[in-house]
């Protein structure tokens, strides 16, 4: 009897060992099962870390080079030319002698006329010492005094007359090809040659109007010639007061160096107009991280597991390529990919992060 009661208290003792072993397993089974069901709620994504970098944004502009000063010499008075004083195609000082005019009739018009004034000076200085002793009036006197400053003035009008028998190059620079020829009779006004100032040229180019407030002056540009592929550097030195009308767009001259002699007036250039200040910095990432709302432009970034939205600024965009110029920081892990499913606050898994 004794020994069946043993028995049975070992058979409860085993039935109550399974029954805590079969419970244990089963809520083992039952907690892995939620966190497996956790873990497959959470939606997979992949993630970008970005980087602030200086931004380096251009725009290429078609400009046209012009000489820093160009002038048509003409003449002012008609008249035959007695003497070509230049080759084409030469350098020229300023000042310097151009063409010459016949003068022979001013010449003898003036030789006249100095001998009236010598003779006006003559009887002046007679009248005023007579006026002094009271010999003459008054009056006789100031006749005389006002035929010499007539004389005067006719010679002073005779010798501006003459100075423009001499044409002269107003500025030093490259003189073109004469239009006229020796013994050739000019009238005013008519062209006789080109003189241009080449030390420096102007870029005149257009900037379209939602980059208008970067042409500054002293803003710094770089263009390339026809010629090759080397760069040049060019400074912003004026722009129009108003924008084009037509298409809207900002005239802008650019000053360059030309103490080579490399470019010529007419060229074209291509230049590399920055559309960002100086030292403006910004992060890209891929265009398809980017969500269009309401009041601008956001992205998921990924915070402790869950996608957060978040505002942004951008700057240019390509078809895979943004510029991002607020709201994300060195660091962040924007999210690239299940844009559509997520919300803000959505867990999401990290599947792969690109640096």
């Amino acid at each position: 009897m004794k020994q069946n009661v043993n028995l049975w208290k070992s058979f409860l003792a085993s039935l109550l060992f399974l029954t805590v072993v079969s419970c244990s397993i089963k809520n083992d089974t039952n907690s892995s099962a939620n966190e497996t069901s956790m873990e497959v709620v959470k939606l997979p994504v992949d993630v970008i870390e970005v980087k602030e970098l200086e931004l380096i944004q251009e725009e290429t502009l078609i400009g046209t080079l012009l000489p820093i000063q160009e002038v048509a010499i003409v003449s002012e008075i008609s008249q035959k030319i007695t003497k070509i004083a230049f080759k084409d195609g030469e350098f020229v000082s300023k000042g310097q002698l151009l063409y010459k005019l016949n003068d022979a009739d001013l010449r003898a018009k003036q030789k006249e006329l100095y001998a009236e004034l010598e003779l006006a000076r003559i009887n002046e200085k007679r009248y005023a010492s007579l006026l002094k002793t009271e010999a003459i009036r008054q009056q006789d006197y100031d006749e005389i005094a006002t035929k010499l400053q007539s004389l005067q003035a006719q010679a002073e009008f005779l010798n501006y007359e003459l100075s423009k028998t001499e044409i002269r190059a107003p500025f030093a620079g490259k003189i073109g090809i004469t239009k006229v020829d020796l013994g050739a009779y000019v009238f005013p006004g008519q062209e006789m040659v080109s003189l241009q100032d080449q030390s420096k040229v102007k870029i005149n180019f257009s900037v379209p109007e939602k980059y208008a407030l970067l042409a500054r002056n002293g803003k710094s540009i770089t263009f390339i010639t026809q010629l090759s592929d080397k760069e040049y550097k060019a400074t912003i030195t004026a722009s129009n007061s108003g924008l084009d009308d037509q298409n809207r767009s900002l005239m802008v001259q650019a000053v360059a160096d030309n103490s080579q002699n490399e470019f010529r007036g007419g060229m074209s250039a291509k230049i590399k107009f920055s559309t960002v200040d100086i030292g403006a910095k910004g992060i890209k990432i891929p265009s398809q991280a980017l969500i269009p709302g309401e009041n601008g432009y956001n992205v998921f970034v990924l915070s402790n597991d869950k996608a957060k939205t978040t505002a942004v600024t951008i700057g240019t965009r390509t078809e895979n390529e943004v510029t991002i110029l607020s709201g994300l920081k060195d660091g962040d892990k924007v999210i690239i990919s299940n844009i559509l499913r997520l919300g803000d606050g959505t867990a999401v898994a990290e599947v792969e992060i690109t640096n």
